[in-house]
């Protein structure tokens, strides 16, 4: 046991060695994470101010039960579509549509009530409802003002209509442009009355969506765990061993494998987690300030600083993950280079098969069906389960905790045979 203690110590001695530099290079990734993060996260934000490169898929239920919109409806979809930020799914009731946001496959909803044309035709005001999750901000402006083109097209339609009117006075022998104008202008000004009359007309109901976070929450929870991966690849160089003479004379002191492998994960553990005791509040400070909301943190600076860090320490689980990667990798390299270029890859890979970089909206059906077993994909999930304050994480809990261990063994089983030469340790 005291021998135990002696190399445990001696690792944790080499490791702030590094700290410095650590701290260093961990700021150059914070920086470039950050920078993604903010990319990202803006063009979610630059989508309801009309980002013509990206659509989001809307909602429309209703639509057989509206006669005369029913066979309106295909003809209003194709309203200007080069231009369309929406793309709409069209659903039978408002209760499909909405299991379809809490499933995470439309971001918002429009009811249209029964007879709605007619109404509106009359004079009446029979409002449409917009439902949307509570978590979405500004999805209501974004669907509005895709609307609104509609809105543009059927005004330009009216101008249209006003130069028939005047060819068909000419046509009929009038030539006063006085009694011309003035019909243009009534004939304009009765159908913008009508348009006016209906800025009423949709009413906005927000459904509670468990599956998901906003777009800017979830970018910060995957970018979260992306920089605990990649740190794992700044320390390469003080784990990886080209030479096993020195593990070979600790077992030949009765410090075997299991304990030696123990005492490095522990110092590597203190690593990441003095980093992030350093970083997380430094990061949760500039976010706060961004102007960008990550809705599922807080609203403000200061309830948003103190989510965060309750989501940083609750995060904990994923460093013991890491570190259990981290470890195996090492195992597995037998030299710097290689190792680090292995470590990367590795996590690069996890990441972008995980999810990390996609919205659960955008996955393609295989990467979905994959993450579950992925280690990486059972973090990120208990990540935004965590985020979300969802009670039922412990699944992910355990699933993730039981990876650690399992690359913990593996570690363990590889200094095994390279400290009893099986591998041809050098």
């Amino acid at each position: 046991m005291n021998r135990f203690i002696i190399y445990t110590r001696l690792r944790l001695k080499a490791v702030l060695k590094i700290f410095p530099s650590m701290c260093a290079m961990t700021l150059l990734l914070c920086l470039s994470l950050g920078g993604i993060l903010y990319l990202q996260s803006a063009r979610s934000l630059h989508l309801a101010e009309g980002d013509e490169d990206a659509t989001v898929p809307i909602g429309i239920a209703g639509v057989s039960d509206s006669g005369t919109f029913s066979a309106a409806f295909p003809a209003l979809l194709q309203l200007d579509s080069s231009r369309s930020e929406v793309s709409f799914h069209l659903y039978d009731t408002k209760q499909e549509a909405v299991n379809a946001i809490r499933k995470g496959e439309v971001l918002a909803a429009i009811v249209i009530p029964d007879g709605v044309i007619s109404t509106l035709l009359a004079g009446g005001l029979d409002q449409m409802i917009l439902v949307v999750p509570a978590s979405t901000a500004g999805l209501e402006t974004l669907v509005l003002r895709e609307l609104s083109k509609a809105v543009s097209v059927i005004l330009g339609s009216m101008n249209s209509a006003s130069n028939v009117l005047s060819d068909y006075y000419v046509a009929s022998g009038t030539s006063d442009p006085e009694v011309i104008a003035n019909a243009q202008t009534d004939l304009l000004l009765m159908s913008m009355q009508d348009m006016l009359h209906r800025k009423h007309m949709f009413q906005v109901r927000y459904v509670k969506s468990g599956s998901q976070l906003s777009v800017e929450s979830f970018y910060l929870v995957s970018m979260v765990l992306l920089l605990i991966l990649l740190t794992g690849v700044m320390c390469a160089g003080s784990f990886i061993r080209s030479d096993y003479s020195l593990a070979q004379l600790l077992n030949l002191r009765r410090l075997g494998s299991f304990r030696q492998v123990l005492a490095e994960y522990i110092s590597l553990i203190a690593l990441l987690s003095c980093l992030g005791v350093l970083f997380f509040p430094l990061i949760g400070a500039v976010l706060g300030r961004m102007p960008i909301t990550f809705s599922a943190f807080g609203l403000t600076p200061e309830s948003f600083l103190n989510g965060f860090l309750l989501f940083c320490l609750k995060a904990f689980p994923v460093i013991l993950l890491a570190a259990a990667i981290d470890l195996f990798l090492y195992e597995l390299s037998k030299a710097l280079i290689t190792g680090v270029l292995l470590q990367f890859l590795v996590m690069i890979v996890l990441a972008y098969l995980s999810g990390v970089f996609y919205t659960v909206q955008s996955m393609p059906g295989t990467l979905k069906a994959i993450q579950p077993f992925l280690p990486t994909g059972q973090a990120l999930l208990y990540l935004q389960a965590t985020a979300r304050g969802k009670t039922s994480v412990w699944m992910s809990l355990l699933l993730t905790l039981a990876w650690a261990a399992l690359f913990l063994i593996g570690s363990f089983l590889l200094r095994k045979s390279n400290v009893s030469g099986k591998r041809g340790g050098r």
